[in-house]
């Protein structure tokens, strides 16, 4: 099949720069094509355009190339004269037009004795005794086709490319990569600036959370990180959590915990050789994540800091996940923090979180960053990424006959709670198996955003207890309730 590739901005480049970007694009297409198996392939170059011809479809995999803004299957011809377009063009769309409404649109490039809007008259005249009617206003389909220099290119399918720029044009950095909706997100932006983007992970949970994780960096490399390969780093940060517990004042742990991530993370964006940080941040949408937190964070490290979803609210994240096709790997991703606290502070204080950082031995950050594991995420390209079933339920699925526990704090519970739950905590809720198990009821868990809630599942289902969490905690039930209105999963009642 043959494409024609339309480039976006990457056309205004000039001279040097714009050969540069060029030629890096179309090293990412060859990738992209030979890691999705297509081995025979011809790519070629003109101004504003490149073409791809190539044995099978390759329509999915070049509209995940960064820097084409369209792909359309074309058949070419080289053509002598107007009437040679337009007999060629009768025979490619007389049945798609037949009984329909259709207009014609030509663009032309070069030196021609014809005008397009010869070719629009010419073509639509040929065309007209097949089909319904000519209308240039809404028709049923738009004949399409483009005439460069001795060849016409005919329409057949258009698909959307992504846009920005070609992969390895803009230098590397490193994303503090969680696996949830918001960092995927945040690093398929910066890669979208052509950004060679590699991921640090600082593990608070355990194996099978991480194992989520990598399934979520996998499904990112190998749809979109055409022309590098891209590493994740995982960093061990549950010592470091377990030291902030015991030595930092309550309020101020989420921002101390933070301020050592990124102090981590420059760490090894030093050791790697990049530019720059980049998270999956947006002003206010925790409490770490006030504008004042944020600059008391930065002010840990004195590398940049790059948030792309900063104007982004939670709804629009999720669907731009759906768009580029990770929603499935990370709905499933329990946001961890070892350390959800009550009343966080939200406006920090520079000096009290220097002087609550220092409690905590700098070793031991280091150490962890040390000891990270590496993995080359387009060597996994074979790992199976089926998210098996591992008893969550949507907020808005609780059954209706499930007994709700929340696990959270007391203090939790009484700002805010879903309709009908009770209040335990969770060592309570083990003791009370048997309770559970007689009455034959299901369980749901709620925790606020973390693993608290799954391994109490586990437990519970060893013991003979059909347990369930609620996907994304408190949190995500708040979520649904703020879009679809105060009745908003009280279904269980």
């Amino acid at each position: 099949m043959e494409y024609l590739l339309r480039l976006g901005e990457l056309t205004l480049k000039t001279g040097r720069s714009r050969e540069r970007f060029e030629s890096r694009l179309v090293n990412n297409i060859r990738d992209a094509l030979e890691s999705n198996g297509f081995r025979e392939y011809e790519v070629s170059v003109s101004p504003g355009r490149i073409y791809v011809k190539v044995d099978g479809d390759a329509m999915g995999v070049l509209t995940r190339v960064f820097g084409i803004v369209g792909v359309v299957r074309v058949i070419s011809h080289r053509f002598e004269s107007l009437d040679d377009i337009v007999e060629k063009g009768v025979e490619i769309y007389r049945e798609l037009v037949r009984g329909r409404s259709f207009g014609v649109r030509a663009r032309r490039v070069g030196r021609h004795s014809f005008r397009s809007i010869d070719v629009n008259r010419a073509l639509g005249e040929a065309l007209l005794k097949y089909a319904e009617k000519v209308d240039l206003t809404n028709p049923d389909i738009w004949v399409r086709l483009e005439i460069r220099g001795d060849k016409v290119y005919y329409y057949l399918e258009e698909g959307e490319g992504p846009g920005g720029l070609p992969i390895g044009t803009g230098g590397s950095a490193l994303a503090l990569f969680s696996g949830g909706f918001d960092s995927p997100v945040a690093t398929w932006l910066a890669m979208r600036r052509g950004i060679e983007m590699h991921m640090i992970h600082f593990q608070l949970g355990g194996e099978r959370h991480f194992n989520k994780v990598l399934r979520v960096a996998i499904q990112l490399a190998r749809d979109w990180a055409y022309g590098y390969k891209p590493i994740l780093y995982r960093v061990d940060f549950r010592d470091v959590a377990r030291e902030i517990r015991s030595r930092v004042r309550q309020d101020y742990r989420i921002v101390i915990l933070k301020r050592l991530m990124y102090r981590a993370a420059e760490m090894l964006l030093k050791m790697i050789g990049g530019e720059a940080l980049v998270t999956g941040e947006s002003i206010g949408q925790v409490s770490s994540q006030t504008l004042r937190n944020l600059v008391v964070t930065d002010m840990a490290i004195g590398s940049t800091v790059l948030r792309p979803l900063v104007g982004m609210d939670k709804d629009e994240v999720i669907g731009m996940s759906r768009r580029i096709g990770l929603y499935d790997v990370s709905r499933v991703v329990e946001e961890v923090c070892a350390l959800v606290e009550e009343a966080p502070v939200t406006w920090a204080d520079p000096e009290i979180a220097a002087e609550e950082e220092a409690k905590i031995p700098m070793e031991l950050v280091e150490e962890a960053v040390s000891n990270a594991m590496k993995y080359s995420l387009r060597d996994l390209y074979n790992v199976n990424l089926d998210i098996p079933d591992e008893y969550g339920v949507e907020p808005g699925e609780i059954p209706r006959d499930a007994l709700v526990i929340d696990i959270r704090g007391s203090f939790s519970y009484m700002l805010g709670h879903i309709p009908g739950s009770i209040n335990m905590k969770p060592e309570e809720v083990l003791n009370r198996w048997r309770e559970f198990k007689e009455e034959g009821r299901p369980v749901v868990l709620v925790c606020p955003v973390g693993l608290e809630s799954i391994e109490l599942v586990e437990k519970l289902r060893e013991k003979g207890v059909e347990a369930y969490y609620l996907l994304g905690g408190y949190r995500a039930y708040k979520l649904m309730e703020r879009r679809v209105g105060s009745g908003a999963g009280k279904s269980h009642n």
